[in-house]
């Protein structure tokens, strides 16, 4: 009783994964100071003007909200940095760490042109150059991803972290597109300029797997645990690489073994509910995802993965809400929601007695989802079957 959503190989939450918040003004020193903004490679840093006071004094209590914590922290801090980029339009840590916020929320639009503020005064900051690429990634807006990507490759030195980092995915976003070469090249330039890396190994893992080339994908995954063996990413690659030889038992101890080296890692977490709801597990696989959900609320997929956990629970009216919750909200031409409309008409028809709304859920998921969508075969099948 699958949802039918596939494993997830890389984390690309962005607070996680960049560590971009906060930013802080560590380098501003009162009203007349010069401001010794940051920049992580060849690209100049402009000089610019101290910071206005009062925009300074918005900007460091939304820092305090964040420190303070608590469920009201990210909105407070939101209105905070809003604030103080309103009053001082070139006070690029708030915009950046303002689109931090946005892109955490959802609102990847919003956070592209919070981003794009930040780097029109200062060019310099690769963090920001990155974090918009993920903005752009998961907007579909693969073209300018990838500039994004190549442009923080070119703009970091070969030591930087950050550049392994934007290589790493750099290739996930080609591997994605099918286009193994040029992914792989990526990463063989980076090993060669910037050395041995974990998350470089565990992408090309990922990318020897899609390739069906398991003997390689063993053997660099191996590679990245002599590297990192705290890194619950390379955990999460290894369990899938157990999951494509059919060993869901060792897949299952990888994915618990990266959740409790990271109880965060929330990539891992939903792959662990996969592997439950695939064996029938379904008060585990219901616990997992509610703990995912505490931390990402607006993860569609994990919404629709709880509402099959329900479903096989037997709590059709739980089901029903999770499914409708993700076609209400879930942006209309993605994969989650497509699921969700696909699994609400499984619901109708098999469980809740009701075909005619099945047939109505069918002719959105028919009209709505891509032709790609792995269910879509079976959505025709089941449409003959109600007599549409």
């Amino acid at each position: 009783m699958s949802s039918s959503t596939p494993p997830r190989p890389l984390a690309l939450a962005l607070a996680r994964a960049l560590a971009l918040l906060p930013l802080g003004l560590s380098a501003c020193n009162g009203g007349s100071a010069k401001r010794n903004i940051q920049g992580t490679g060849p690209r100049a840093a402009p000089k610019l003007d101290p910071v206005k006071p009062q925009a300074r004094r918005e900007f460091e209590a939304a820092l305090r909200a964040l420190r303070l914590g608590g469920p009201e922290a990210p909105e407070t801090a939101r209105a905070r940095f809003e604030a103080a980029v309103e009053i001082d339009g070139k006070l690029w840590e708030g915009w950046h760490d303002l689109g931090v916020l946005r892109a955490q929320d959802g609102d990847d639009d919003g956070a592209v042109a919070a981003f794009e503020k930040a780097l029109a005064v200062n060019p310099a900051h690769a963090p920001t150059r990155l974090a918009r690429a993920e903005s752009l990634r998961r907007l579909g807006k693969v073209k300018d991803a990838r500039a994004d990507y190549e442009a923080t490759l070119r703009e970091t030195a070969d030591d930087d972290p950050m550049r392994r980092d934007a290589a790493a995915r750099l290739a996930s976003l080609l591997r994605d597109a099918g286009n193994f070469d040029d992914a792989i090249d990526v990463l063989r330039d980076t090993l060669r300029v910037s050395g041995a890396n974990s998350r470089v190994y565990t992408e090309l893992c990922l990318i020897y797997m899609a390739q069906n080339r398991e003997e390689l994908a063993v053997l660099v995954i191996g590679r990245a645990i002599e590297l990192d063996a705290k890194d619950p990413a390379v955990y999460n690659a290894l369990a899938l690489l157990y999951l494509r030889q059919g060993k869901a038992q060792e897949a299952f101890d990888r994915f618990d073994h990266a959740t409790s080296l990271d109880p965060t890692y929330i990539d891992a977490r939903f792959n662990k509910a996969s592997v439950l709801l695939d064996a029938g597990d379904y008060t585990r696989a219901k616990q997992e995802l509610e703990t995912l959900l505490t931390k990402a609320p607006e993860d569609w997929a994990a919404q629709v993965s709880l509402g099959v956990a329900w479903r096989g629970l037997k709590d059709n009216a739980a089901a029903k809400k999770k499914f409708e919750l993700v076609i209400d909200k879930a942006p209309r031409r993605s994969r989650a929601r497509g699921d969700a409309l696909w699994n609400l008409a499984v619901l109708k028809s098999d469980f809740l007695d009701d075909n005619a709304g099945a047939k109505g859920d069918l002719e959105r998921f028919l009209q709505d989802a891509g032709t790609s969508h792995p269910k879509r075969q079976a959505a025709e099948q089941k449409r003959k079957e109600l007599g549409i």
